[in-house]
């Protein structure tokens, strides 16, 4: 009897062998510590030897807990190679892997969003179906996030979509820095979106406390004529508020043009106070002649 047991013992012994991975007992710990060293390897800019260690957590500790993060950092690695054509798959990859995970899938899909504006200011427009879907995305934060970055590309397709979802914000949204970006991107887009709001739809000045709102109503004027024409193909009238907003997000580059053209942009708002009510600021842009004044 003794030793059929002992022969069912080892037959239990060899079987539990058989089906147990080989790696399990020394898995635990070995799945973190790889994680800790690709985390490593990304801190110090070695993106593609990260990445290394990513794939071989996935390949070696399939189960383990941090393999959709190695997902995850696999596709940002290739980001920040600049390799957009093969993270863009990447990160899909893990979204239809694990949608379900926390955080990380509304940052994969700013990611997809990112990357394809980007191909798509360099003329590859294969992706811009991606953008599309992220306009049309039910999560306002993939909706929103899109339409801001796409307010900085020329398409007439895009610029139709983009419009009602930066209304949406300025109407919908309390949060300061959200609304001003939402309001420089219709500035960009389509400036009369901002001067015509329905009375129900909410003003610059509304999210200012009523105790501490300023008197001052008055209006920045924008007109650009072109030589030898008394009717301005350009016209813009916003409150002064939102146009010293617009100023201050000019980037760098904008700025040394503006410069110049002769327009001095970092004073431009003091010599504006410095202006009777009714001087008019005028400069001249090639064959055109801009002309600025506050009323």
């Amino acid at each position: 009897m003794r030793a059929v047991r002992a022969i069912r013992i080892a037959v239990l012994v060899s079987l539990l062998a058989a089906v147990l991975p080989r790696h399990a007992p020394c898995q635990r710990g070995k799945d973190q510590e790889a994680f800790n060293q690709a985390k490593v390897l990304m801190f110090d800019k070695k993106w593609e030897e990260a990445r290394g260690v990513f794939q071989r957590i996935i390949r070696d500790y399939s189960s383990s807990s941090v393999v959709p993060q190695a997902y995850f950092f696999s596709a940002r690695c290739l980001q920040l190679q600049g390799r957009f054509q093969e993270a863009i798959p990447a990160y899909q990859d893990f979204l239809s892997r694990y949608p379900a995970e926390p955080f990380l899938p509304a940052e994969a899909r700013n990611a997809v969003v990112e990357m394809s504006a980007s191909l798509f200011e360099k003329g590859d427009a294969s992706h811009k179906d991606l953008l599309l879907a992220g306009l049309g995305d039910n999560r306002k934060e993939v909706r929103y996030f899109t339409a801001l970055r796409c307010s900085y590309l020329e398409d007439r397709q895009l610029n139709s979509r983009v419009v009602p979802i930066l209304k949406e914000i300025t109407r919908d949204e309390t949060e300061r820095d959200l609304l001003d970006r939402a309001r420089i991107a219709l500035l960009r887009i389509d400036p009369k979106a901002l001067s015509v709001q329905k009375p129900t739809e909410k003003t610059p000045e509304d999210d200012v406390p009523r105790a501490g709102r300023n008197a001052d109503t008055r209006l920045f004027h924008l007109e650009v004529l072109e030589e030898g024409s008394s009717k301005p193909k350009v016209e813009l009238k916003i409150p002064v508020s939102l146009a010293q907003l617009a100023v201050a997000a000019l980037d760098e580059s904008t700025r040394r043009e503006m410069r110049k053209k002769g327009i001095d942009v970092d004073n431009i708002w003091e010599s504006l106070k410095r202006m009777g009510p009714t001087d008019i600021l005028t400069f001249r842009d090639g064959r055109n002649v801009v002309k600025i004044w506050i009323k």
